[in-house]
């Protein structure tokens, strides 16, 4: 859609991924009086071929052997070569093992490679003089990618819950547990959580992990924000919960981190609306869970933002 609407948009947004030496080799170069080896025309209008590859993954587990066959296959090819590897990369730089190789091999075949995160694609594509058409085809793009969880926006989030009636079990065993079904306990992956009561966000803790336990003997990890393996959160889970002295099953579990102490006041009128809340602290540059706790202390819920000094 980009190259349809203007070879430039193109052009700029793999500049973007790819470095600004890439950028306006897509598109048709006007030259006047260039001197071939019978004649000087007076113009010279010409494209230079160009091809992407583009393998995409929903997580970051790349095959080292197809992209090998994807440079083989570019490599046959005329003209600018590209080989993009798209995918969700927990890390705030793409990494994977093989990239490094890849990436050697790539430039002895002159090809141009790059790891490049769903984020930073949709960045890439998000040119300032886009006619609306594409600006809306960005948008629908990135809300689909979000939906999804192939964007890092849940680092920025923080799940306010009810807890009023299990904030000491919360607060002693660092668990919080809901129901597996019901869109109510439906949480989007959120890298912090924080305990309501009483009309105040008491507790902030990060999420290390959601785990569903099916059964004393069978569970499933739902996401994790932490670098220990599955099998130890998933220990932990387990271990915790059982210290609450619950035994319902199925049962939805957030492993927590420590707990900081804060006063995040909802003033307006009414208790909160629904099990749980969403809040986009991107513009709080939180450092981690007591940072967070700091400030928004003292905080209310409607003016948070211009509060943060």
């Amino acid at each position: 859609m980009l190259y349809e609407e203007n070879p430039k948009f193109l052009s700029e947004a793999l500049g973007a991924l790819l470095g600004e030496n890439f950028s306006g080799t897509v598109g048709v170069q006007f030259t006047q009086q260039r001197r071939g080896k019978e004649s000087v025309p007076d113009g010279e209008i010409t494209q230079e071929p160009f091809s992407i590859f583009i393998e995409t993954k929903l997580g970051s587990n790349f095959d080292k052997v197809q992209l090998l066959g994807h440079l083989e296959t570019l490599k046959q090819k005329q003209g600018q070569r590209v080989l993009l590897a798209l995918g969700n990369f927990e890390q705030d730089s793409a990494y994977h093992p093989d990239f490094p190789e890849i990436e050697g091999i790539a430039k002895s075949y002159d090809v141009s490679f790059a790891a490049v995160s769903f984020e930073q694609f949709l960045q890439a594509i998000q040119l300032p003089y886009l006619p609306k058409t594409l600006v809306d085809a960005v948008s629908d793009l990135g809300e689909y990618l979000d939906e999804n969880a192939l964007l890092p926006s849940w680092k920025y989030r923080l799940d306010i819950v009810n807890c009023k009636m299990s904030f000491d079990s919360v607060l002693q065993y660092k668990i919080y547990t809901c129901p597996t079904q019901g869109g109510q306990y439906n949480h989007r992956r959120s890298l912090y959580f924080g305990t309501y009561r009483n009309k105040r966000v008491e507790q902030i803790a990060q999420i290390e992990a959601v785990v569903d336990l099916e059964s004393e003997s069978e569970a499933t990890l739902i996401w994790k924000n932490d670098s220990r393996s599955e099998v130890e959160l998933v220990r932990i889970a387990v271990e915790r919960r059982q210290q609450t002295g619950d035994s319902w099953h199925p049962v939805r579990a957030f492993v927590l981190g420590e707990l900081f102490a804060t006063d995040f006041i909802k003033a307006s009128s009414g208790g909160m609306q629904g099990s749980k809340q969403y809040f986009d602290i991107g513009k709080l540059k939180v450092v981690d869970a007591q940072d967070l706790a700091a400030k928004i202390r003292g905080k209310t819920w409607e003016n948070y933002e211009s509060l943060i000094s």
